[in-house]
């Protein structure tokens, strides 16, 4: 069915629909029209749109000089035509202080700013930004982002920014971690494509935990470990793919899943074989954000953040020749074929000075700005699109466009992942862990989870 949104309007009435906290979305694929109302006219409002990037860098997000750097930029030049406006672009990535400058002195100068929701939390947490609902349908999940993956920006009763989850390559920046596989080792080992597994349904953890010793093998008399891979991030990992949200609401009450029976069985379950049955398995160095021995040839498969993908030429699918795209396996409590995802912060939020010149026209630019492009007007067009430009399986761009849909905020800089982490970091036992770490979780729900939650249910329902 096609959507049409009536620039004309202000305040839109929307909806509320049922989302629980840590819950996943029904995907549904819209075919939209953008149209622009004759009588929409900003009478030559020069609008500022701060934009966390260096100039000759970036283009909103995109490499300068390629097909959707043009797009956006024919974006740009079109709403400025159709609203009778002028947009500036400021590329700085220090734009938070410029925000907040214009907060303090009452001058601000920017309509509309852009940066990553890891500083942006606490401007937003600061009351620098307006609340959203009152502006845009975000209950258009296909243009917006879904409740999960704007969680980080939510914030006691209202959403404070978007993300442009209807643009090719800039979606698929949001989610976590991925597991890239080294197809040409599979291939040497005679062993079965893992891609097979996860569309049969049988990618779980008792297979991983099977193949990590047969995919550790000897190459030309140098080992080749099955899998590199950060300790928190297996641990987080291994906590989502139970089917458990970092935060989730039980019995009443907003807790923190790792203390929850799932949460905990699937933090055994990554000791278990992080440091016992497959402890040779894993490569020794385990810096994070660091694909350098999966380059090398040290690694069948590395845990990989999304970003490491396709941010630029050194990224892995512009260095790699066959690589596979996983998501991590479930365990028995998962919902087959959901895969979640956390992320620590959500790359491209984009919010209103809560003192901007006038936030409703600032609205109206931002939603004219995040429609999706003429030649994507669908995710399933972008996911085409992202096969055919950057991965070699259609079933890859799936696997992405999954855990992008269904990844949620990890609440790092507030200090959850501690005792996850350490899960794999220690023989203490678990309820040890949990027992001695919980007036600092009880103090992280209080403090973060439950704002947070009360932000998701003021904005979508209960």
């Amino acid at each position: 069915m096609t959507k049409f949104m009536k620039i004309l309007v202000l305040m839109i009435v929307f909806s509320f629909v049922l989302c629980s906290c840590g819950g996943t979305v029904e995907e549904v694929i819209p075919e939209y029209e953008f149209t622009v109302s004759d009588k929409t006219d900003l009478e030559g409002a020069n609008m500022t749109i701060g934009w966390a990037g260096i100039t000759g860098d970036t283009v909103l997000g995109f490499a300068p000089g390629t097909a959707n750097a043009d797009y956006a930029l024919e974006r740009k030049k079109n709403i400025e035509d159709s609203m009778n406006c002028k947009i500036n672009i400021i590329y700085n990535n220090d734009i938070l202080p410029v925000l907040e400058t214009g907060v303090m002195s009452g001058a601000q100068t920017l309509d509309l700013v852009k940066h990553e929701s890891y500083f942006l939390v606490v401007d937003i947490r600061a009351g620098y930004l307006s609340g959203l609902s009152q502006y845009l349908d975000v209950n258009d999940y296909e243009k917006y982002g879904t409740p999960n993956m704007l969680q980080s920006v939510m914030w006691q009763d209202d959403l404070y920014a978007v993300t442009p989850y209807a643009w090719p390559e800039l979606l698929y920046s949001s989610p976590g971690h991925v597991i890239t596989v080294n197809e040409n080792f599979i291939s040497r080992l005679g062993q079965t494509d893992p891609r097979d597994y996860v569309e049969n349904g049988e990618w779980t953890w008792d297979l991983f935990e099977d193949l990590l010793p047969v995919y550790t093998h000897e190459d030309n008399g140098n080992k080749v470990y099955a899998i590199k891979c950060h300790d928190a991030y297996f641990a987080m990992n291994m906590l989502l793919s139970n089917g458990v949200a970092v935060s989730e609401f039980k019995d009443g009450q907003v807790v923190c899943g790792a203390y929850t029976p799932e949460g905990i069985a699937a933090l055994e379950r990554a000791r278990s074989i992080m440091l016992d049955t497959c402890a040779d398995c894993f490569h020794p160095s385990q810096s994070a954000a660091d694909p350098t021995e999966f380059y090398r040839g040290e690694c069948v498969m590395y845990c990989a953040w999304a970003y490491e993908l396709t941010r630029d030429v050194n990224s892995i699918m512009f260095q790699m020749d066959n690589v596979a795209l996983l998501p991590f396996p479930q365990g028995p409590n998962a919902k087959p074929g959901v895969y979640l995802s956390y992320h620590e912060s959500l790359p491209n939020s984009i919010g209103i000075p809560f003192n901007a010149k006038d936030p409703a026209s600032s609205a109206l630019v931002l939603s004219a700005l995040l429609e999706p492009f003429e030649d994507f007007p669908t995710k399933d067009s972008i996911i085409e699109y992202m096969t055919a430009q950057t991965f070699f399986d259609r079933r890859d761009t799936e696997v992405l466009a999954n855990l992008t849909r269904n990844t949620e905020y990890g609440f790092f800089r507030e200090g959850a992942r501690g005792v996850i982490q350490s899960a794999t970091e220690t023989t203490t036992p678990i309820s040890t862990l949990l027992e001695s770490n919980q007036k600092v979780y009880d103090q992280i729900v209080e403090d973060f989870m439950t704002p947070h939650y009360q932000a998701r249910v003021a904005v979508y329902g209960e």
